[in-house]
């Protein structure tokens, strides 16, 4: 079988869509052939076989900044994307597109249009709805979820095929991984700082801890960034939590568990969430984690069992939270196994086969 991915941000591009793609595709490789056709970034060939994926990039512009892709980007890629694709779809006779988001699946769309070939399509956000998308996805062979908000959007607009399958983790990452010696209480988070994220309500509950709530030599560590970053820094200067308040940025995903390794707790506080990744691995840390009662989040905390669930937009609740975890609160272990890589795998090349092979 041979699969083809479109997608305008591979690795080392760093997202949690960017993060499935390359997971299942270098898994892939092991019973398929797998290609991936992408934008270009700085430092990285135009072509090169990783991991037993065949890589092919190609855009007007080279994306230099991992963490933004502009308008003018976007626009410019898509239509090389197109022709690069059908060419190889030609050339290699591809028998699968597997798109990712929306950009990706309307390539994928077109191409089913123009090279009779079928299409899966994988969301991992909570999108909005409108008639093109609709369109796009209803036209897939199959739509995968990340989780039960996302499967309730496609029968929203109308998808019949429809399979959840979560994001995954490396879990051999997390074993034995053991809390770095550290001072005081450290909250942290690992998010895009974007409105839709919520920071500013976890730096408010910060400062909640500080005047009310009494969490000696508390602080909280922002893994991350965004459109969103001045601002975040004017609101903890403001509240007074220049020295509580750390902003590390954008790091290599490969780093994470050792900033987690040095955390007391942790707290994803998003307005919306298609999955919630970051939840995940926080668990596989061995954290006690917080979220907020919306979209994918839900899938993955079971509130006062494995975690905390709070109401979005309230900081007192995750402040009354994080101070309940700093009190000693125990949760269960929670069962990560169906987030194993290879278990993912094995369903992604179970809908390739009974929808799309001819």
């Amino acid at each position: 079988m041979k699969v083809l991915m479109p997608v305008l941000h591979y690795y080392p591009v760093i997202g949690g869509l960017e993060n499935w793609t390359q997971n299942i595709a270098e898994r892939l490789a092991s019973k398929a052939e797998i290609f991936v056709v992408t934008g270009r970034v700085a430092g990285q060939s135009d072509y090169e076989i990783k991991n037993g994926v065949k890589i092919f990039r190609t855009s007007l512009f080279t994306l230099k900044d991992l963490s933004y892709s502009s308008p003018l980007y976007i626009l410019t890629a898509l239509p090389l994307l197109f022709f690069r694709v059908f060419s190889l779809i030609k050339t290699e006779k591809i028998d699968v597109l597997h798109c990712q988001g929306f950009l990706s699946s309307f390539l994928g769309f077109l191409l089913s249009k123009f090279a009779k070939i079928p299409y899966v399509v994988t969301v991992q956000r909570l999108e909005n709805k409108n008639w093109l998308k609709s369109l796009v996805y209803r036209e897939a062979a199959c739509c995968i979820a990340a989780s039960s908000a996302i499967k309730e959007y496609f029968q929203e607009i109308g998808c019949q095929n429809i399979e959840v399958i979560p994001n995954g983790i490396d879990l051999k990452k997390f074993e034995n991984l053991e809390q770095k010696p550290h001072e005081g209480f450290i909250v942290m988070t690992v998010a895009r700082l974007e409105k839709v994220k919520g920071i500013e309500y976890l730096i408010e509950a910060i400062g909640l801890i500080n005047s009310k709530l009494q969490i000696p030599n508390s602080k909280l560590l922002i893994i991350g960034d965004g459109s969103e970053r001045k601002n975040l820094k004017g609101l903890a200067n403001k509240l007074g939590l220049k020295e509580r308040v750390g902003f590390v940025g954008q790091i290599p995903h490969e780093k994470i568990t050792e900033y987690l390794a040095q955390a007391d707790c942790f707290v994803l506080p998003s307005l919306k969430e298609g999955f919630g990744i970051a939840v995940l691995e926080a668990m596989a840390a061995g954290l006690p984690v917080i979220g907020t009662r919306v979209g994918g989040i839900l899938d993955i905390i079971e509130d006062g069992k494995t975690g905390i669930l709070v109401e979005p937009k309230n900081p007192e609740a995750i402040a009354q939270a994080i101070y309940e975890i700093y009190s000693g609160k125990k949760f269960a272990k929670p069962d990560l196994e169906k987030y194993n890589w290879q278990n993912i795998t094995e369903k992604v090349y179970k809908i390739y086969e009974e929808n799309c092979l001819r």
